[in-house]
This record gives C-alpha cells, sequence and structure tokens, in this order.
C-alpha cells in the first residue's frame, strides 16, 4: 500500500512540475496558455513564441502537433538564421560600399567639377536655370569626356535636384575649362522653383563622377 501510495505521489509531482510549455498548442485555449506561460519566460521570448505562432500559422504548419516549447524553439532557430542572413547582407552593403568609395576616390582624383554661378534666363518664351561649371582635369592625361552627375542640396544636405552631367570637349592635363550650360525651368516643379530662388552661397555642390574618357582611348570608371 506504501509503494502505491509513493508511486502516485511520484506521478502527481511530475506533473505538477511540468512546464506550461510542454503542452499542445491548442486555439481554444491559447490565450490562457500564454497568459500561464508568460510567467515562466522574459518577454523577448514570449514576443518570440507569439511571433511564431502567427509565422507558422501563415506558412500553414499544424501547431496542434508542436508544444509551445517547440513552437519556441523554431522560432529561435528562425531567428537565428535571420540574424545570419542580415549580417551576411551588411557585410556585402560594407563591401560594396567600400569598393564605391574606392571608385569615386579614384575617378575625383582624375577629374572634379563645381558650379561657380547660377542664374536664370528667358528666351523665345522659354525659361532656364543657367550655370557657369568649372571643370579641372587632375590627371597627368588629356581627357576627351566625362560623364556624371552633379546634385545641388541645401545646407542640411538635403537634396534639392539632381542633374546629369556630360562634358565631351578636350581638356589638356593639368588644366580647367569653364562651361556654359543650361537646364528647362518648370514653374510648376517645386526642385525648380528651390533651385532657380536659392542663392549659390545657400547651395552644396556635390560631384559624382561616372567615366573619364582621356584622349589615349584609356577609360576610368
Amino acid at each position: 500500500m506504501k509503494k502505491k501510495l509513493l508511486l502516485i505521489a511520484m506521478v502527481a509531482l511530475m506533473f505538477s512540475c511540468s512546464s506550461p510549455l510542454d503542452k499542445k498548442f491548442n486555439e481554444e485555449t491559447a490565450k490562457e496558455d500564454i497568459q500561464t506561460i508568460k510567467d515562466k519566460i522574459d518577454s523577448t521570448e514570449l514576443q518570440l513564441l507569439a511571433g511564431s505562432m502567427i509565422r507558422l500559422k501563415f506558412q500553414d504548419k499544424k501547431l496542434e502537433d508542436m508544444t509551445y516549447a517547440e513552437i519556441l524553439e523554431d522560432g529561435k532557430k528562425w531567428k537565428a538564421e535571420q540574424e545570419k542572413i542580415e549580417a551576411e547582407q551588411k557585410a556585402l552593403a560594407e563591401k560594396a560600399a567600400r569598393e564605391e568609395a574606392k571608385r569615386i576616390k579614384k575617378l575625383t582624383e582624375a577629374v572634379i567639377v563645381s558650379c561657380f554661378e547660377k542664374g536664370y534666363t528667358e528666351v523665345d518664351y522659354q525659361d532656364y536655370i543657367t550655370y557657369k561649371f568649372v571643370i579641372q582635369n587632375k590627371s597627368d592625361k588629356a581627357i576627351r569626356a566625362v560623364k556624371g552627375g552633379i546634385t545641388f542640396t541645401n545646407l542640411f544636405d538635403e537634396e534639392i535636384k539632381s542633374l546629369n552631367f556630360v562634358y565631351d570637349q578636350p581638356i589638356p592635363a593639368g588644366q580647367e575649362v569653364n562651361w556654359n550650360a543650361t537646364t528647362d525651368y518648370n514653374q510648376f516643379m517645386d526642385d525648380d522653383k528651390t533651385l532657380k530662388n536659392k542663392d549659390l552661397k545657400d547651395l552644396k555642390i556635390v560631384w559624382k563622377p561616372e567615366k573619364v574618357i582621356f584622349e589615349d582611348g584609356t577609360t576610368l570608371e
């Protein structure tokens, strides 16, 4: 009789000590189950458990075959995989950014462009924003053509307008040339209106070179 009572006590103790996480998922009691579980795990794991239930449901997984512990473990594995992917993406983006910075530096060491005057004019009922650019060949080879972009920003580095820049006249090595250019002005475009009305001293000019063709046929891009 004593052995029988001891066995019953051990079984009761096992059930009383079992974790609520070991219970199978049940949609009808899920709300109450979560309330019980939240006292057994931290807030991060609780959010992960709830998120995993939603994710697995959208993936048509049969949650009723899983315990809450198994759902949480699945969430931990998924989170680890996502963090690994994010780390790889970050490393790849950083590598690309470094390579792009090197490329821009190399091009900027060859040629640099800036705007030293900006104005406005009307010709034959057409309105234009006018620019005077200076292009400096910093290389030791004559340049045949230059392609890139000019971005005008305000003093807080917020973009106002970007222009495609192409100059296809020779520039001797180590020399500078000035170039007059225009763009159509549209009074209904906010960027045009802002650029027209801003004084050059209140603007920043960002030069982003794309390609340089030298007189000897070589290129830099």
